[in-house]
């Protein structure tokens, strides 16, 4: 089968030409709905619409404030800024949900509209699988958010005397996964393994067999993992897991044969796996990922993450955290703990900061910047400040100096820590997705957005194998991952060693966040968890670096048991009495 992989551009200038034929014969003020479905361009041109309105979490997409993207309200990052959000406790007014039945009531129109349209057959039938698809990918997105949601498969009307008819009551959790996985396998039996150049946007097939890997691995994880509540609104039977773990499998093995390989195309490992995410053409490891292309179309990823002195403005918002930085072994298979003290507990002297991290993980250095980080020309300078005679010496800004003359030096560096203000408050900036060559504007930035990866169906591979009791399965997907990474293989694996190198792997790409909320984990991982902070320190007289390992200054974070589920919004239930609030709301 040939290799190939499925971009789908979200922008409605995808469509201008055909677009700009159609209205150029009928004006959007007088377009009818019979319009629309007799018109193979107008027909395009609605379902451009049901891809934009699929909840990608990329780089545009934000929590609460501004630049709060989901890994800072994980473990493996804070955000330096202060605004309030990822500390407080989930209620209503600032969930991280998406009631998303304006976007199901377009996707419903368009499956019954399809059916009549003005169409070839065949070209009917691959709509109605792509159709599916994105309804699917909906559900998704409001079942792992909820729990149990109303399934509604087709529009609704208000006549002025049914609004009992509209008040659609919850469905259990295990019947939206159900639903979702019936979808798909609509999508799956309906949608091409592959497309044209002008249409290479589209879902395919494997598009929808990779969100049947992760969306049955998300099942399986909440039946094992959660308990039942509220008659199953929220939570599935224990004793379905090994039933969407086996589903997981199987997709995952279909992709794995599909002819999709590991991106490899650079020796030096720790460039390899940073340019995955900088391109999407001839990647062979992208199933689908989401394009952006400047002026129309594009993302603010580096304006808001650059470091302090790299900078256009903002900046600095995601800071990995030093667990996250641990995590990353050595490649020899050590653990990844710093070595900032010798075995008396006495300070080690290191002549470069960076040397501190030498023989880490390759994805380490991909992924994140580190005090003295080569960087776009320059170098990272992280400094917390001075120890002089044994006295440490700091500052709350970035100007500064101690000594005098040409020995004279800023006391913090000019890429912090500050405790407050923006720079770095752990030590370190993100790299992965990030520009490595320019300083990019707001709105400027056009990195790829991968949605699905052959990496994490690999990882899904191994989770729902291991699950399932077949850790040969899963042994051989997790040493796939870590060969190319350029990291020893394991020699047996268990549930944690699948999940730290889902944690490594898949950092800063938006899965932390519900992975450790299937798992159940994000109770003991966040609740009232003081993050730390790796801070290195110039030695006055010897001119070399010694580190201190300090609480990070920000808050300790609040996770209820609750928020395993977002609340129901507040708006709805009063629209709809047959709703039931998630528990603790």
């Amino acid at each position: 089968m040939n290799r190939y992989k499925i971009i789908f551009l979200l922008s409605i200038l995808v469509f201008t030409s055909s677009c700009e034929d159609y209205l150029d014969k009928s004006p959007l003020n007088v377009v009818s709905d019979n319009d629309v479905w007799m018109d193979p361009n107008a027909i395009d041109a609605y379902m451009v619409n049901l891809y934009e309105n699929m909840q990608v979490e990329d780089f545009n997409y934000e929590v609460i404030a501004q630049a709060g993207f989901l890994s800072t309200v994980t473990d493996i990052a804070v955000r330096s800024y202060g605004w309030g959000g990822q500390n407080d406790p989930i209620v209503p007014s600032n969930a991280y949900g998406w009631w998303g039945y304006g976007s199901v009531r377009k996707v419903n129109v368009f499956l019954e509209q399809i059916e009549s349209a003005n169409v070839d057959e065949n070209l009917k039938q691959r709509y109605l699988a792509e159709g599916h698809f994105i309804r699917a990918f909906y559900y998704f997105s409001m079942v792992k958010r909820y729990g149990g949601v109303p399934i509604i498969t087709e529009p609704q009307e208000f006549t002025g005397d049914n609004i009992s008819e509209l008040q659609v009551p919850r469905a259990t959790e295990k019947e939206v996964y159900d639903f979702v996985r019936s979808e798909l396998n609509l999508a799956i039996d309906g949608l091409p393994e592959s497309y044209g150049a002008t249409e290479k946007y589209r879902a395919s097939k494997y598009t929808a067999l990779a969100l049947m890997s992760r969306a049955m691995l998300y099942a399986g994880s909440i039946a094992k993992y959660s308990d039942v509540q509220l008659n199953g609104l929220v939570g599935i039977s224990k004793q379905e897991a090994a039933t969407y773990f086996q589903y997981s499998m199987e997709a995952s093995e279909e992709l794995m044969n599909a002819g999709f390989s590991l991106y490899n195309q650079s020796g030096n490992k720790a460039e390899n796996f940073q340019n995955l995410f900088l391109n999407a053409d001839n990647n062979s490891e992208i199933i689908f990922a989401k394009v952006f292309s400047s002026p129309d179309k594009t993302h603010s990823y580096d304006f808001f993450n650059a470091p302090q002195s790299f900078r256009v403005d903002y900046g600095n918002a995601i800071n990995p955290s030093l667990s996250l930085v641990e995590d990353y072994e050595y490649i020899d298979g050590r653990s990844g703990e710093l070595k900032v003290k010798d075995a008396s507990g006495n300070p080690i002297h290191y002549d470069n900061p960076y040397e501190l991290f030498e023989g880490k993980d390759p994805r380490f250095f991909a992924t994140i910047l580190a005090p003295f980080s080569p960087w776009q020309g320059g170098v990272l300078e992280i400094r917390a400040g001075i120890l002089d005679k044994g006295q440490y010496i700091t500052s709350s800004n970035l100007t500064d100096t101690y000594g005098s003359g040409s020995e004279a030096v800023t006391i913090v560096g000019k890429d912090g820590p500050l405790t407050t203000w923006d720079p770095t408050k752990t030590g370190f900036y993100v790299k992965k997705s990030m520009n490595p060559t320019e300083r990019v504007n707001y709105g400027r930035s056009e990195q790829p957005w991968i949605v699905f990866r052959l990496g994490e169906i690999l990882l899904n591979h191994a989770e729902a194998a291991l699950e399932l009791g077949q850790s040969e399965k899963a042994l051989a997907s997790i040493n796939q991952i870590r060969e190319r990474a350029g990291i020893i293989a394991l020699n047996s694996v268990d549930i944690d060693k699948v999940r730290h190198e889902r944690k490594v792997e898949l950092a800063f790409e938006n899965h932390r966040f519900w992975d450790i909320r299937r798992w159940r984990t994000a109770t003991s991982l966040l609740n009232n968890t003081q993050f730390k902070a790796l801070y290195p320190w110039l030695n006055w007289g010897t001119k070399d670096y010694t580190f201190t390992i300090v609480d990070a200054p920000k808050n300790t974070r609040t996770f209820l048991e609750k928020t395993y589920y977002e609340p129901i919004p507040y708006g709805e239930i009063e629209k709809n009495p047959n709703l039931i609030q998630n528990p603790g709301y």
